[in-house]
């Protein structure tokens, strides 16, 4: 989700179309340039018809020639400018009636559309254009107050718990149980930290950032953070050796962490990591033998603050950012996350362009 186009501003607007401009204008600046177009096939007409007229009527008086020439030219002069005026007023309509519905938009509810005439032309596909830009901003305005409602729900549960514990802290200071009541209270604040960092990771993630990126490898990765876990449960490895890939170390770091520390909240007896490579991909997957993820569910435990689990604590769940994060860190360089078939428990598939031997990063495979 990216919230930096969530605003209701639909168009910029240049000098022509300053507000408290007239809606007659565009129809006023058209007009003098198609009786320009208009004017010279007018004028040989008139000139044409008067030397017909010279020839085969034989008027040998100047005068009158002039006078009827002068009259056509009136009379063709007339009804070029109402002719031009009625199909500019026909060609324009439609568009100075989207102009005054983008105009009633601003600062109105998102939800509203303009109307799309049934002209078949450009001004019925720029109008249809203008409803999906406006249904896209609608759907990012609604994902940005619920990601900045469920953030707010996080960040208040640990804070309340904190403001509790302190509380109690202070109302009965020779409290023997003083030391768990701080130890409680740092779980809180270190349950804080990770969903603030998480949620500087996700907005550096929407803005685009492009971290710097090298070559690694991916089985010598997954095995060194690996190490430097103490899951509940046996945890096996098995990777391939030069599996290669061209990342930021620090954010697939991130990932394989978030991937590792998903399953051990869910293993019940194990959790299996393999690296291999496959035609045109490396591939990461992280097992467990929980109590998996339905089907229908597969989509949405990467959505932000997602949790499955409704009866489940927080505090065991985790912030709900972890595999969003994840997913959007495998999309950002160019790959894919999943949950893929598994016989028991879950199964994440991590997938990133390989990279093969002898080749610079940025030609991946």
């Amino acid at each position: 989700m990216s919230v930096r186009n969530g605003g209701t501003r639909v168009r910029p607007r240049g000098p022509d179309t300053a507000p408290g401009s007239a809606p007659g204008s565009a129809r006023a600046r058209v007009t003098p340039r198609a009786l320009a177009a208009t004017a010279p096939p007018l004028a040989g007409a008139v000139i044409v018809a008067a030397g017909a007229l010279y020839l085969l009527a034989d008027v040998r008086r100047t005068g009158v020639l002039l006078t009827v020439t002068a009259l056509l030219c009136a009379v063709a002069a007339g009804l070029a400018v109402w002719g031009v005026r009625r199909a500019v007023g026909r060609a324009l309509g439609p568009v100075e009636r989207l102009d005054a519905d983008l105009d009633r938009l601003r600062g109105a509810d998102l939800a509203r559309r303009v109307a799309v005439p049934a002209s078949g032309d450009e001004v019925e596909r720029l109008a249809g254009r203008v409803n999906c830009l406006l249904g896209r901003l609608e759907n990012e305005a609604l994902e940005r107050r619920a990601f900045i409602a469920d953030a707010s729900h996080e960040i208040r549960t640990p804070l309340a718990g904190l403001r509790t514990r302190i509380e109690l802290a202070l109302a009965v200071p020779d409290d023997a149980e003083l030391v768990d009541t701080l130890r409680g209270a740092l779980g809180d604040v270190d349950r804080l930290h990770q969903i603030v960092d998480d949620l500087l990771v996700l907005a550096r993630l929407d803005s685009g950032e492009r971290a710097p990126r090298e070559r690694l490898d991916l089985g010598a990765l997954v095995e060194d953070e690996t190490r430097r876990r103490a899951p509940p449960v046996p945890l096996s490895v098995r990777a391939e050796p030069g599996v290669l890939v061209d990342a930021n170390r620090a954010r697939l770091c991130r990932v394989l962490l978030n991937l590792l520390a998903n399953a051990e909240r869910h293993a019940a007896t194990r959790i299996e990591v393999e690296v291999r490579a496959e035609p045109g991909e490396a591939v990461a997957e992280v097992r467990d033998d929980g109590p998996g993820i339905p089907p229908a569910d597969r989509d949405r435990v990467f959505e932000r603050f997602s949790r499955l689990d409704a009866a489940r604590s927080r505090a065991a769940g985790g912030s709900g950012l972890g595999l969003a994060i994840a997913r959007e860190v495998a999309v950002a360089h160019g790959g894919r996350l999943y949950a893929g078939d598994a016989a028991r428990g879950a199964r994440l598939v991590l997938r990133l362009p390989l990279v093969r031997p002898g080749l610079d990063g940025d030609q991946a495979g």
